[in-house]
């Protein structure tokens, strides 16, 4: 190893903390100025008062550039650069919590064995995953070890991992919940209380309300790996849409018995090493399904490597992609060997709070669906997290009916079989498509006739106003080939009429329609469309209608 390319690469993760933390310190300055103006000048709040309504319209613009501020300034110029290093990194919350990795378990043994010597304090480790969790102590022998050593050991920071936060208000707006209906959306039959049969799941989360009526009857292990009390709403949800098997209220598999695994605090925050040893033991204790109804932004080694343990022992792992409504999937959903979940609304749009992006492989009900919560409570849950549970129950389902699938194959049936979106083919926002339980469970049932209007969709490059092309898409969600099949689409009393035949199982066809953007500015354009099947029982007609209003850009 090269000497000095361990601290490198702390001091860089240094940087990106003291970048952050400056702009903290620059916020907290501006307020404090403001704070001195509004005291000792009124005339001054009166012309703020006075350009509301103006400012509100204007960019924001920093006042300086923090790389421009401290890209020649040295600290330390007496120093060398090690001395630099090592104090610009002595009291940094980076070195309070680090894992190190390790290329064999007799390399880790004898890092443990001089590890208080070498100024570190193990807090933790993995034999399954060679890796270390620890902290610096003596920052000197840290580096003097790290630049001697030849065995190509780098330290990563313990990145943070957190349920995602609940959905703001404002990206609930206008989006429609699902409340006790979404088995039925899905197409989930009734009968299926021996779903999940013989299959464990394993929900790292805040853990589980084991006393919770909804959740009588199933089978459910605990296992703590943070101590202490916390809040089980979260987790308990979750288990609720996986396994729920009371009081009407049904799972997905209520048959199946759950692992849970307590990963995150009462505050729903933990840490990526915890979560990996969680990943461990799941598959360990030979969990199929692993849900993950949590995440990060950053990724990590260590989680990663859980992630490829958990699936080399047959495991699939669903993640949730997060809530922040960006374009940047959470990690650990956005690793190629997780089922990445986002959510769609009940009128099958992807949720406006969702997550976007590289990564993001289906989608479930996310909105405003009921669920248990702990101390015998139930809510309306919404996110990413409730998605990503529908998922894993699905999976479990297919699993006990189909034993003898591989974990690729079962993955490959939900996606093969999940409804298209608004945008045709695989996207950045739905992936594969929405989860549909009826048509997975009717696959092999012939000669079932179902047409589906799946949606409207704009694409955001072209609506720059005026004339503004968009699709109206439909698909063949049944297991007989469609043929004329009459679309009728209304819009500004324009009515347009389209035949489509030969649409075998599965597939999505498209029609371009123009909208004139012009209009009564703040008035949507209202849409609507009747799918009709010529000469065929439609088994599903509640999706052959579709009413949407559109806003477009003035």
């Amino acid at each position: 190893m090269r000497p000095g390319r361990v601290m490198t690469k702390l001091r860089n993760m240094f940087n990106r903390l003291l970048i952050g933390f400056g702009l903290l310190l620059f916020v907290l300055l501006g307020f404090t100025i403001w704070e001195y103006l509004n005291k000792d000048s009124s005339e001054f709040v009166q012309t703020l008062n006075s350009q509301e309504a103006t400012d509100q319209n204007e960019k924001m613009v920093p006042l300086f550039n923090p790389k421009q501020n401290l890209k020649e300034e040295t600290f330390f110029p007496e120093q060398s650069e090690r001395e630099f290093d090592l104090s610009m990194l002595m009291d940094s919350p980076i070195l309070e919590d680090l894992t190190l990795g390790f290329a064999t378990t007799q390399d880790m043994q004898a890092f443990l064995k001089e590890a208080k010597a070498n100024g570190f304090v193990v807090k933790d480790r993995s034999a399954e995953l060679k890796t270390v969790r620890l902290r610096v102590s003596d920052l000197d022998k840290a580096s003097r070890y790290f630049d001697k050593t030849d065995k190509g050991e780098e330290p990563h920071y313990n990145y943070r991992i957190r349920a995602p936060e609940l959905p703001r208000a404002e990206f609930l707006e206008g989006e429609k919940g699902f409340g006790s209906t979404a088995d039925d959306w899905m197409g989930t039959p009734q009968d299926r209380q021996d779903w999940g049969r013989g299959v464990k799941v394993a929900i790292l989360d805040s853990g589980i309300d084991q006393a919770h009526s909804n959740l009588n009857g199933v089978a459910i292990e605990e296992i703590d790996l943070i101590g202490g009390g916390s809040s089980k709403g979260h987790g308990t949800a979750i288990a609720s849409i996986i396994a729920g098997n009371d009081l009407g209220k049904w799972g997905v598999s209520p048959s199946a018995s759950l692992l849970s695994i307590r990963v995150l605090d009462g505050e729903g925050e933990g840490d990526s090493f915890t979560v990996a040893k969680g990943i461990v033991e799941a598959a360990n204790q030979g969990a199929q399904v692993i849900n993950l109804s949590l995440g990060g932004t950053e990724g990590s080694t260590v989680l990663k490597n859980a992630v490829d343990y958990a699936r080399e022992r047959g495991a699939i792992v669903v993640a949730a992609v997060g809530n922040e409504g960006v374009k940047g999937v959470s990690y650990p959903a956005k690793f190629e060997n997780v089922v990445g979940v986002t959510s769609v609304d009940a009128n099958g749009r992807q949720s406006t709070f969702a997550n976007y992006g590289d990564g993001v492989d289906i989608a479930a009900p996310g909105v405003g669906v009921f669920t248990a919560w702990e101390d015998e409570g139930f809510v309306s849950f919404s996110g990413t997290s409730t998605a990503t549970a529908f998922v894993s129950g699905a999976l479990a389902a297919e699993i006990s009916k189909n034993p003898n699938l591989s974990p690729n194959q079962t993955i490959e049936l939900l996606y093969k079989y999940s409804n298209e979106s608004e945008k045709p083919g695989f996207d950045e926002f739905t992936g594969n498509g929405i989860l549909n339980v009826g048509r997975i469970e009717n696959r092999n049932v012939p000669d079932l006739h179902d047409g589906a209007i799946v949606g409207y969709y704009f694409d955001p490059e072209e609506m720059k106003g005026g004339t503004t092309p968009f699709l109206v898409s439909v698909q063949n969600q049944g297991t007989a080939w469609l043929n004329n099949v009459s679309l009728e689409v209304e819009y500004r009393g324009v009515v347009k009429n389209y035949i489509f035949n030969n649409l075998n199982p599965g597939e999505t066809r498209s029609e371009k329609l123009f909208l004139d953007g012009s209009g009564e500015s703040g008035k949507g354009v209202r849409i609507s469309s009747q799918l009709r099947l010529g000469g065929q029982t439609d088994v599903n007609p509640e999706n052959n209608t579709r009413v949407s209003t559109i806003s477009l850009p003035d």
